[in-house]
Formats: C-alpha cells, structure tokens, sequence
C-alpha cells in the first residue's frame, strides 16, 4: 500500500511539472524591461497596437517600460535623445486577430515623469493612465481609456470604446464614436463629443462644448460660464447650477435639449422652433407663440438684467426650460 502511495503521487508530480513547462512554452511573448532616465518635462512618444497597458506617472525623472509584449510583435524600439524619448512595439505590417490572440497580447507597464508630455497611439487594447500633470494625448481605435488625474492639455479618443476619466483639468476633450464617456470632477475647458453613444458628465469647467450624434448626454455643471450645445437624433440634458448669468447656445435636429437653470437666473432667453418643434418653460411663466404661417414657435423673455443669455434653435425637436 505504501508503494502504491508513492507510485501514485510520482505520476501527479509528473503530471504538475509537465503542465507547467507547457504553461512556460505557451507564453513566447518577449519580456522587456527597460528605464532610462529623462528629463522632467519630457516629450514621451508611445504605441502599441495591441495589448493591456498601464502608465502611470511618477515623481523621478524615469521613463520605463515592463511586461510583455504582443506574442506577433517583432521586437521593439526604445530611444532617448534632446528631451524625446520613444517606446514602440514593431508589428508586422498585416496582423489579423481572433479571439483567442487576445491572451496573447501585450501587457505593459509604463511609467514617466509627473511633468511630462505623453503621447499614446494604440489599435487593438484598453490604456490606463494617471498623475500625469504635462500633457495627454491618448489615442486607440479598439479598446477603453481609464484615466485620473490628468492636467494641462488633456486629449482622449477611442472609435469602438468607453472613456472613463476622474479629476482632469485644463483643457479637455473626449471623444468617443461608439462608446460611452464617464467625466467626474473635470475643470477648467471641456468638449465632449460621441456619435453613436452615452455621455455623463459632472464638471466644474468654466468652459463646456457638447456634441451628440445618434446619442444622449446627461450633465451636472457646477459654475460653468459658457455652455454650447448640439445634437443630431439625439439628447442632452443638462443642470447648471451655481452661476445665475450663464451664457448658452446650441441647436438639435431631430432630437431634444433639456435645461435646469437656477431660479434667480439672471438671462435673456431666446428660443426658436420650426418642422414641428415644440418649446416647453417653466423657468418663468412665459409661452411660447405659435408663427402666423407654418409650424414654427418661438419664446423670447428676459429675467433679472439679462447679463446672461439663453439662445436655442432646434428643428423637429423639443427644448424644455425648467427651475433646479
């Protein structure tokens, strides 16, 4: 019995060990490792077309980059010279992908200095980024951008993704065509633009511009002085709260804008509707007239001084006036 014990539990120590020297062999991806030191406020240049990446910013003046990378990837190329560095991962020039190659993709983490200015390109991957107080500029067609605590010039584009950013200020612009975008805590300028997507948005930006095309928008400004608004086969909701005087102007086609004003507004409104629009307020107790010919309305009321200014146009579409 006690031979058979042992015979048994050196056929599952084989079996262990022969299943992990084929878990080492099923891993071909190169690993990379290299830093170098740069200055504070470098030019960072980086793509990767596929994979998981991570870039976080750190107080040294280091630029490094870790991991794996894409099992298809030929190699790499990592330089530094005059206050621009680069890291590339080089890929064949046709590289089809099935579901099964996403295991076998890149995975990377990169750091850079807290002041420096980074570019970011990529095809197929989602991209994290924080602390980064330079620049951002990142770019990917396929995959999702996380990002916090991003300052200064902040850019963030993703075709067939989602854009979830907290806390960025300067000046701001997401984009998305077909994917989400979820902006927490934003300062300073901010445009928003998606197609094909949702937009939430919490902001204190002193500067907000808005575009939707076959998708919706709810926001919660705080303090935003100037609004601009525009949708096509769309609708944005948006409250602005802690300004009386804002100034707002945006137009719809075929689609809806809904705005929450505060009650001691201090505007001049001018709302104008034609094919079959409809204008709805109740921020005062003005209505909207109906033309002598055709099916166009319009509403024009003042509140306060006017220092502010409320001017929205839409066609076959509704625009609602109403009190926070």
């Amino acid at each position: 019995m006690h031979n058979i014990n042992k015979k048994w539990l050196g056929r599952v120590l084989s079996i262990v060990l022969l299943t992990a020297s084929q878990l080492a062999l099923a891993d071909s991806r190169e690993v990379v490792n290299e830093s170098i030191s740069v200055s504070a406020n470098e030019k960072i240049f980086i793509e990767v077309m596929s994979g998981e990446i991570t870039i976080n910013a750190i107080s040294g003046n280091t630029f490094s980059v870790k991991g794996k990378l894409d099992e298809k990837a030929t190699g790499f190329e990592f330089d530094s010279k005059d206050g621009f560095s680069r890291f590339e991962m080089t890929m064949p020039r046709q590289v089809n992908y099935s579901s099964k190659d996403k295991n076998n993709m890149a995975e990377l983490s990169i750091e850079v200095p807290v002041g420096s200015s980074v570019e970011f390109k990529g095809v197929n991957g989602n991209v994290q980024v924080s602390g980064i107080h330079g620049s951002s500029e990142i770019t990917t067609v396929n995959g999702m951008i996380s990002a916090d605590d991003l300052r200064n010039t902040v850019k963030l584009r993703t075709v067939n993704g989602d854009i979830k950013v907290n806390g960025a200020s300067g000046q701001i612009e997401l984009n998305s065509v077909n994917g989400e975008i979820d902006d927490k805590n934003s300062s300073g300028r901010l445009r928003y633009e998606v197609v094909n997507g949702e937009i939430t948005g919490h902001s204190s930006a002193a500067e907000v511009s808005i575009s939707t095309v076959n998708g919706n928008a709810k926001l919660k400004l705080d303090g935003t002085k100037q609004l601009k608004l525009s949708t096509v086969n769309g609708a944005i909701e948006a409250k602005v709260a802690g300004i009386a005087s804002p100034r707002i102007s945006g137009s719809s086609v075929s689609g809806d804008i809904e705005l929450a004003l505060a009650a001691n507004s201090d505007i001049r409104v001018d709302l104008r509707a034609s094919a079959g629009g409809s204008l709805d307020n109740t921020l005062s107790s003005d209505k909207a007239t109906k033309a002598k010919y055709g099916p166009a309305r319009s509403l024009q009321f003042t509140l306060g001084n006017g220092d502010g200014s409320v001017e929205l146009t839409t066609v076959s579409g509704d625009i609602k006036l109403e009190k926070l």
